[in-house]
């Protein structure tokens, strides 16, 4: 999981922006590691055959910045990797994010939302645009009402714009609710990811895969663990083993969620 790729990472920033070299760095490693890249869309069938020696990897752009046009597409392209962007769609063809409440402070200064010519070149080129919302708003503090207008509203924009109705959705913020997950078949999607940390296997719920987060801090050696075990250690696997057991009723995890202020 990346969002904006930088040429240097600043203290404003939030963590999830990794810089270029740094992102140059990593394809280059998965291109000549073994691991094969697969398309979102083939995940459920690799799940379904027996495990590869070295795990399938998928990877998930967030957001929509025109630093994934500019820097992940001609690096992406060089190594033949294919890609998903989760496109949060009022932002598209603002001239910044400035105006944008929850990207303002922390999204990189001189980056700004893609326009929709620039998402048909990334579709062009192999990307998959899938739905990230229409405002970036955490689901889990919206109502059921407003939640299915995110989930409607974002994939009616994007299939509008480039012809192709999006069957994923990532939750921003990770936040979700149990109408959430109620609401994304009648709403016309097939999966949603997560930001819970892990390898997705056959136990994973298809309406929130988890998803391995990648900020400025990983150097190469542990991004090559996170991709190897799904883990940056063995506290880490231990804590999202008892996340995964305390959330697996949807119920339970809001219930949870609201006395312990998590998603």
């Amino acid at each position: 999981m990346y969002h904006a790729l930088v040429p240097r990472h600043e203290p404003y920033m939030a963590r999830v922006h990794v810089e270029q070299q740094q992102f140059e760095a990593q394809m280059a490693w998965l291109a000549a590691s073994g691991h094969r890249v697969i398309d979102l869309a083939d995940l459920a069938e690799v799940l379904r055959r027996p495990p590869e020696a070295k795990c399938p990897v998928v990877l998930t752009f967030d957001d929509g910045y025109a630093s994934l046009h500019q820097v992940a597409r001609p690096v992406l392209a060089r190594y033949g990797l294919p890609a998903t962007l989760f496109l949060t769609t009022d932002p598209v063809g603002e001239a910044s994010y400035a105006s944008q409440p929850g990207f303002a402070d922390s999204a990189p200064h001189g980056d700004r939302p893609l326009t929709w010519t620039e998402l048909r070149e990334l579709q062009a080129a192999g990307w998959r645009i899938e739905a990230h919302g229409c405002t970036h708003r955490p689901l889990a503090t919206l109502g059921p009402v407003a939640q299915v207008a995110e989930l409607q509203g974002s994939r009616g924009a994007i299939a509008h714009h480039l012809g192709q109705a999006p069957i994923f959705y990532a939750y921003p913020y990770g936040s979700y609710t149990r109408h959430t997950l109620q609401a994304l078949g009648p709403a016309g999607y097939q999966a949603a990811c997560s930001v819970h940390t892990g390898p997705a296997t056959p136990a994973s719920d298809p309406r929130r895969l988890p998803r391995l987060e990648i900020t400025a801090a990983l150097d190469l050696p542990a991004f090559q663990q996170l991709v190897a075990t799904g883990y940056l250690s063995v506290a880490a696997q231990r804590k999202a083993w008892l996340r995964n057991w305390l959330f697996r009723s949807p119920l339970l995890k809001d219930v949870l969620a609201g006395l312990i202020g998590a998603e």
